[in-house]
Formats: structure tokens, C-alpha cells, sequence
């Protein structure tokens, strides 16, 4: 059994907006609910819970409780968490010693029955496979308590985005592109690395996310608009898992779209990422020459091919270049 310790959740967690008030859907359960945040604050609990959520049947000792689960190493992304489901984080014992601390954040009964049902929709097969078998034995008092819950889950159900047949995830405020972008850093955050490839003297961005899920990484692709490819499992008993990866600007593009949403690991990584990025190639070329007077076609470094050819046999012949290019 894990040594639990109760960690005390901060007075500030990123956010990518400041401005924001809750209002608690059930008792114990708080979501944030600015309308300018609602959707995307949404749909990256749904990004996170993809990666790194766990959904389990009740204890023997009482089944008809659900149990949902958040747990990382990243402290930040776990107090974010715990503070929309108004619950405090703890910290786990590491495995090994060499291993990160991991944090975790629990909600139990009906509360992670109603945030499960409306998750459901936007998670992939094997996620609502694991909701469904959670929730199977849930049992609901006709209580007077137990109506009003009921009755506060229904109002839920109304600030709920949806989904349409290909997975894209529908806000009613936010636009789907501001939606998908919300859930694809809930899922970085978890499965995804942001790291800097190095070759031949230059370094550029990259962005990977593998997981065994198909579905999952197939939308992902979809987003960073990118191919699929299989990687082999590491021993017969290991599954086969699935990587998206793009590099280059539009990796960058992505890195400066995703760093708001965010947590401090990860942050750190894109700065260190972009910082290193000195692209060769010209990101938006001109069509013409930028020597004035000249009209010719682009062909490199903003300039035609005369004085393309000009400048590099300056370099070539040691002499001070009678051209600047752009690069």
C-alpha cells in the first residue's frame, strides 16, 4: 500500500485566463464556469483524462461508489486538476528510489459518475469501455440528497460540449479549433514530448505523442495535421504502440499555440525547444527579389538567382558580400 500525504492545493494554478468564477454542480464538485473559459477549461480535463486518467469500480468494501483518478509527476497539472474537482492532491510513495514523486487526485461516488458520463462522449473506445464497467454497479439512493445531486448532474449535462461523428469536440461559446487545440495540450500533457532533434549542426522542434490507443493518435494526427506510424512493442507481452510526431516551423507554430495551456515541465521543455530553433530555410519567402529595382522570381535567401549567385561567389571567394540576404 502506497504511503498517502496530503498536500495542500496553492493559492494560484496556471490558467491560461485569470479572470474566472465557480459554481458547484454537486455537492463537493466545483467546476469553473467563465463562459469564456468553460470549453476549453472542458475539453482539457478531457485531454488529460484520456492520457492519464484512471476510472475503477468501487471498493469491495462499497461497489457502488465509482472511483476517478488523476496521477502524475507533475505536481502543477495535478493541483490544476484537483482544483476543478475541489479536492486536494496527495502525494504517493516513488516505486523506486530513482523514480519521480508521483501526485494523485481522487473523487469518489457520484461525483466521478457525473464528470465520467459527461467525459463518455469525447474519450476514445477504450476509455468509455473502462467508464462503462466503473459505473455499471453505481447505485443512487432516492434520498432527498440524493435528488438534488441528481437534479445538479442534469444542469451539467446542459454546459456540456459535444462531439460529432469524427471525433471533433463541438464548444457552444469557444470555436472547434480553440476546443481541439484545449484538448489535444490536456493530451500532451500526458503522452507528449516536446523535445529538440539535432542534426547536421542544426536543431529544430519536435512534438510526439505515442500511446497504444490508435483512435487517439489518429485524431491527434488529424490535429497536427501529420501521418501515423507504428512503433514494434519492446517484448511479445507489450502492445504495439502508435506515434504522431511533426518537426520544424510547425512544430514551433504549435509550441507557441500550446505553451499557455501548458504545466511548468512542459513549459520548460518548449522554451528550450524554440530557444534552440534556427530554421535554414526561409519560413514565408518572398515572390520576388528583395533588391530594389529587382523583379525577378525568388529562388533562395530572398533573392533571384543573378543575385543569389552574386552573393555566393563573394562568400566563395572570401570577399565582403555586396548583398545582405534575409538569411
Amino acid at each position: 500500500m502506497a504511503a498517502l500525504e496530503v498536500v495542500d492545493l496553492p493559492v494560484g494554478v496556471r490558467n491560461p485566463v485569470a479572470a474566472q468564477h465557480t459554481v458547484p454542480l454537486t455537492r463537493g464538485l466545483v467546476f469553473r464556469t467563465h463562459r469564456a473559459l468553460e470549453d476549453l477549461e472542458f475539453h482539457w480535463l478531457v485531454g488529460i483524462l484520456e492520457g492519464e486518467g484512471t476510472f475503477l469500480r468501487g471498493a469491495p468494501s462499497n461497489p457502488g461508489a465509482p472511483i476517478l483518478r488523476v496521477s502524475m509527476t507533475d505536481r502543477d497539472v495535478v493541483e490544476r486538476v484537483a482544483k476543478l474537482f475541489g479536492r486536494a492532491v496527495v502525494r504517493l510513495r516513488r516505486r523506486k528510489p530513482h523514480h519521480k514523486i508521483p501526485y494523485a487526485t481522487t473523487i469518489k461516488g457520484a461525483p466521478p459518475a457525473q464528470v465520467m458520463n459527461a467525459v463518455r462522449p469525447l474519450l476514445g473506445k477504450t476509455r468509455q469501455v473502462q467508464i462503462d464497467l466503473a459505473i455499471s454497479s453505481w447505485q443512487t439512493r432516492r434520498a432527498p440528497r440524493h435528488r438534488r445531486q441528481a437534479r445538479a448532474s442534469e444542469s451539467l449535462s446542459t454546459q456540456v460540449p459535444t462531439a460529432d461523428a469524427s471525433g471533433t469536440t463541438q464548444g457552444r461559446l469557444e470555436s472547434p479549433e480553440a476546443c481541439d487545440r484545449a484538448w489535444l495540450a490536456g493530451l500532451l500533457e500526458g503522452e507528449g514530448s516536446f523535445i529538440v532533434h539535432r542534426s547536421g549542426g542544426s536543431s529544430y522542434p519536435v512534438i510526439k505523442v505515442e500511446m497504444c490507443d490508435q483512435q487517439i493518435i489518429e485524431r491527434a494526427a488529424r490535429l497536427l495535421d501529420t501521418s501515423t506510424c507504428t512503433a514494434s512493442a519492446g517484448t511479445e507481452a507489450w502492445r504495439p504502440t502508435f506515434v504522431a510526431r511533426i518537426a520544424g516551423h510547425r512544430a514551433a507554430e504549435w509550441m507557441h499555440a500550446l505553451r499557455p495551456y501548458m504545466g511548468l515541465r512542459r513549459t520548460a521543455a518548449i522554451d528550450v525547444a524554440l530557444s534552440a530553433y534556427h530554421p535554414v530555410r526561409l519560413i514565408a519567402p518572398p515572390l520576388v527579389c528583395m533588391v530594389e529595382g529587382c523583379g525577378r522570381p525568388h529562388r533562395a535567401r530572398g533573392l533571384c538567382n543573378t543575385h543569389y549567385m552574386n552573393w555566393s561567389r563573394d562568400r566563395a571567394k572570401g570577399r565582403v558580400p555586396r548583398i545582405t540576404p534575409l538569411r
